[in-house]
């Protein structure tokens, strides 16, 4: 995160144990929380002229009188830039189409792997108050094309992701309610090509410890120090047109499948890990893969 502000963030749950955990573990790592059991109560936080200056919302979807859905319709009509994090219970295909295209940034399953929730907050932060810097000076951009390589042992996934993003809303394929959605998918996107495909990582290694390392993070470290993963390159292409905006993002690695991919379900979805290939063909209005399954492309149109 670019900016040394304390992030304050805003997290409803009725269930108070779940409550209790992600404040603690969020307020563990530095950010300021204010936790809510119920959403009205949250609301009038955020309504508050004189309230804290928000930088993410976290709420739970199964909520007793206004529920996740209703947090995040009320958030976007009063803040449309800030982003919201939902959680659930009962992960469906029906409950991610819906918070996504009311703008949820994610949607997590419980019970919840906080290592991966704490990412998520941390990337989202630092995206939200980046983005909102940037977008003001590029007004009036009509057309743009960019070329990134990276080495796996170099490439700075946050940042790429701001060099994606920060052209969308100023051209109009996105607006500051649903920004962070689409970032998402572009930040999924990068990790599967430096993880599962330059560095040949199994999505099952991960875990949910609070310790500084597990086996996943602990091999990912091996294989970045390793020249024969560290060395190989991910290319980054994005070619941005008055009505198509083109993302397209290829690793070295062996490539899997692409015909096993399988359709989004919501076993899919409650999948806190392997996932991101079902999140980004939901956020994207074209998804394709090269034959050898080492390259992604990703299509947004005007709408």
């Amino acid at each position: 995160m670019s900016l040394a502000a304390i992030p304050h963030v805003l997290v409803i749950d009725d269930d108070q144990a779940v409550l209790g955990m992600v404040s603690d573990a969020l307020a563990h790592h530095g950010m300021a929380v204010h936790p809510f059991s119920e959403g009205k109560a949250a609301m009038k936080l955020l309504e508050d002229p004189l309230g804290p200056p928000l930088d993410l919302v976290i709420s739970d979807i199964n909520m007793e009188g206004m529920d996740g859905f209703d947090v995040i319709h009320r958030v976007k009509s009063i803040n449309p830039s800030l982003p919201v994090v939902l959680m659930t219970g009962q992960a469906s295909l029906e409950y991610a189409i819906r918070a996504m295209r009311m703008g949820a940034a994610n949607l997590f399953q419980k019970p919840l792997t906080l290592r991966e929730l704490l990412n998520n907050v941390f990337r989202l932060v630092g995206l939200h108050r980046e983005l909102r810097m940037a977008e003001a000076g590029l007004k009036g951009l009509v057309r743009e094309s960019r070329l990134f390589s990276f080495r796996s042992d170099r490439v700075d996934i946050p940042s790429t992701v701001m060099h994606l993003t920060d052209r969308l809303v100023p051209m109009g394929f996105a607006s500051s309610s649903n920004v962070d959605v689409i970032a998402m998918a572009f930040h999924e996107a990068l990790v599967n090509a430096l993880e599962h495909g330059n560095l040949e990582m199994d999505s099952s290694l991960k875990g949910d410890l609070f310790a500084a390392q597990d086996a996943y993070s602990i091999l990912r470290h091996e294989r970045l120090s390793d020249p024969g993963f560290a060395s190989r390159t991910i290319e980054v292409y994005m070619n941005a047109s008055p009505d198509c905006y083109e993302v397209v993002i290829k690793d070295e690695g062996k490539g899997f499948n692409t015909k096993k991919i399988s359709r989004i379900s919501d076993e899919t979805l409650a999948k806190q890990c392997g996932r991101g290939l079902a999140l980004i063909h939901m956020v994207m209005d074209e998804v394709t893969h090269n034959a050898k399954g080492n390259e992604i492309r990703m299509v947004l149109k005007k709408k």
